[in-house]
């Protein structure tokens, strides 16, 4: 039994008076390449990481979810019988829609689940682009499926954290991030057809991190803008199929055609078509240099990238620039971009261990002199994906 699951189990124990039936460990994840081309059915390349949503969890017939958020130091409950959204929770308690979340798309979707009592602990920092909410949502599916005796997909537990962000939240987001979190792999990257939904894995060079810089600006604007950013890129689709006939998504539109007709389409929805279109190509390109071990040409990739978000589908933030821009002077350091939604969170740094010291230094010293304060830093390594274990009884 690790820490965090022991931790997880004790508190279970002391709250609810026996021990658990279950624990689930549901990771965060970072995107390499292939920043906000998923709900353009293009590719994807996460992976999960080290940092996850620890829970402890078991049955109860009271037909409710009683749930401990041991960060906050808070708990809440909901009914599950005629559950309807919006069912919306009072800002000091938001952090309980996303179980409620998932408890109505799991119904929504025919599942019938029984009540439970849940304490929970998360090392994913929040709003930072790490998806530490498809991690809650990956680690009450996973609690739902064992102790309602259900038998779940690993793509659908994927599919229903999606619907929960779609249909509950109000988020028109794509399944990379619980499909990331749910399908990780070791040292392994996750080449995603977000069409498709089947993936290759992708080694990940060994003697290499992840470093994550989390710029402290939680990402205020992301929800709206994110949105906004979906319905340009389905405007450009509409558009062009005036012209290209059959045109099911951006991911189709080759940079030829782009070029060919992207007069027809209004200044800022121009600017989002090429980046996507500009984006699928770097991930298929970036996977490729990835098979050969050459993170240079990778590591170009990862730069242009965030390049590309910060001129073409304008989601970056002067801190995420800075950071980003600091990292690819650091010797050792392959690339860097923000990750994530954008307007706020996190740059990710694929670097040389070696090179982890001199790069986590570069970006303190930076930071605090242009803006008076530190980056929050980690390195991540390449994790495997969410589980369920039956709990440990005490002897």
């Amino acid at each position: 039994m690790n820490d965090e699951t022991e931790y997880v189990s004790n508190a279970f124990g002391q709250i609810f008076g026996h021990d658990p039936a279950v624990t689930v460990r549901a990771p965060g994840r970072v995107n390499l390449l292939g920043e906000h081309v998923d709900y353009n059915e293009g590719w994807v390349l996460p992976c999960a990481i080290d940092r996850a949503v620890w829970l402890a969890a078991a049955p109860n017939n009271r037909g409710l979810a009683r749930i401990h958020a041991l960060d906050m130091q808070q708990q809440g409950q909901f009914a599950l019988a005629d559950f309807r959204p919006p069912r919306g929770h009072k800002t000091d308690q938001a952090w309980l829609n996303y179980p409620a979340g998932v408890a109505w798309a799991m119904q929504e979707a025919g599942h019938t689940l029984t009540g439970i009592d849940v304490v929970f602990t998360s090392t994913v920092p929040i709003g930072a682009g790490v998806s530490s909410s498809a991690a809650v949502e990956a680690a009450f599916i996973l609690a739902w499926e064992a102790l309602s005796g259900l038998s779940l997909s690993t793509l659908d537990k994927a599919r229903l954290g999606q619907r929960s962000e779609n249909g509950f939240m109000g988020v028109q987001s794509g399944i990379m991030d619980q499909y990331a979190s749910l399908h990780g792999a070791e040292n392994q990257l996750i080449l995603l057809d977000c069409r498709s939904l089947t993936h290759e894995l992708i080694p990940f060079p060994a003697g290499n991190s992840i470093v994550v810089a989390d710029s402290g600006i939680r990402r205020q604007l992301a929800h709206s803008e994110y949105n906004t950013r979906r319905q340009q890129c389905e405007q450009a689709v509409t558009l062009l199929q005036a012209y290209i006939p059959g045109l099911r998504a951006l991911r189709d539109l080759t940079l030829e055609e782009y070029q060919r007709y992207a007069h027809r389409l209004p200044a800022a929805v121009r600017r989002r078509a090429r980046h996507v279109v500009e984006e699928c190509q770097r991930v298929l390109a970036g996977a490729e240099a990835l098979r050969q071990g050459d993170l240079t040409t990778f590591g170009q990739a990862v730069n242009q990238s965030h390049i590309s978000c910060r001129d073409l589908y304008e989601i970056s933030i002067l801190e995420l620039d800075v950071l980003a821009a600091t990292a690819w002077e650091v010797p050792g350091c392959y690339g860097a971009r923000l990750t994530g939604a954008g307007f706020g969170g996190c740059i990710i740094a694929i670097a040389n261990n070696t090179a982890v010291p001199a790069l986590s230094q570069a970006l303190t010293t930076a930071y605090r002199a242009e803006f008076g304060r530190e980056p929050q830093l980690f390195t991540a390594q390449v994790a495997a994906g969410a589980a369920a274990t039956s709990a440990i009884h005490k002897t």
